[in-house]
């Protein structure tokens, strides 16, 4: 992750896409007060920081190295379900794939615990993988715990008492060339064990990222209007209620 997520097109429309809804949260609300939960290498914490104070946390001792040699501060080595977080501080939070990680015990607690830090009105963008159906190797080297519907992620937002604007699937462009090759992985994975399992991150050559990446600039500008109905991902933009 560290040595490609400036350049691969998976990781470059994602981080677009939310500096996107974070620059309109700052044009209303001047410098704002951020927290990535789950930084992990601190690349999206980076861009974030123009828009202002950047705060984060990632239970990786690797994560934490990483963002210290992008030369970032006040990320904190700690767990979700441990960290405490003041209450009322935050105009903004980010939480990008993190969830779904068998770390994770209680997911709704997590985003209560969010809830609870944003100020009142404040903006929750959250990011998971989604369709169990594409369960595959990569998801048992990334500690995948399960993967989203949107009804459950929206059910699991309304036990947690915030408020969504946005509940869109992502990557419905290359949904089923996705769903060809996760299903193709998926074939003797899925206990992980007798086999070596490795991540899908990895750089493709420059042609192939370059169109990868202007489809889904494409699709990100649809995104601005219409919810998707289905993807590899889910975006969810929520809010703590006034």
């Amino acid at each position: 992750m560290f040595n490609v997520e400036d350049r691969h097109w998976w990781y470059v429309a994602l981080h677009e896409l939310i500096l996107s809804l974070v620059a309109g949260e700052a044009a209303i609300r001047g410098q704002l007060e951020i927290f990535d939960a789950g930084c992990g290498t601190g690349r999206l914490a980076e861009l974030l920081a123009p828009y202002g104070r950047v705060r984060g946390c990632d239970a990786s001792p690797d994560a934490i190295v990483f963002c210290e040699q992008r030369g970032l501060v006040g990320m904190e080595l700690t767990d979700l379900q441990t960290v405490t977080l003041p209450a009322d501080h935050f105009d903004v939070i980010t939480c990008i794939d993190v969830l779904y990680h068998r770390g994770i015990d209680d997911d709704v607690a997590i985003l209560g615990k969010l809830r609870t830090a944003l100020k009142p009105g404040g903006l929750l963008i959250l990011h998971l993988v989604a369709d169990p159906a594409l369960f595959s190797s990569h998801d048992i080297a990334v500690h995948t715990r399960e993967r989203y519907t949107r009804p459950m992620l929206q059910e699991r937002l309304n036990r947690a008492g915030l408020v969504t604007e946005r509940l869109s699937y992502r990557l419905a462009t290359l949904f089923p060339l996705i769903s060809v090759w996760r299903r193709w992985r998926r074939q003797g994975t899925k206990t992980g064990q007798g086999e070596e399992v490795v991540s899908d991150v990895a750089l493709p050559p420059v042609l192939l990222n370059a169109a990868l990446l202007a489809l889904m600039r494409r699709e990100n500008q649809r995104l601005r209007h219409v919810d998707l109905p289905r993807g590899s991902s889910l975006l969810a933009i929520c809010r703590r209620p006034l």
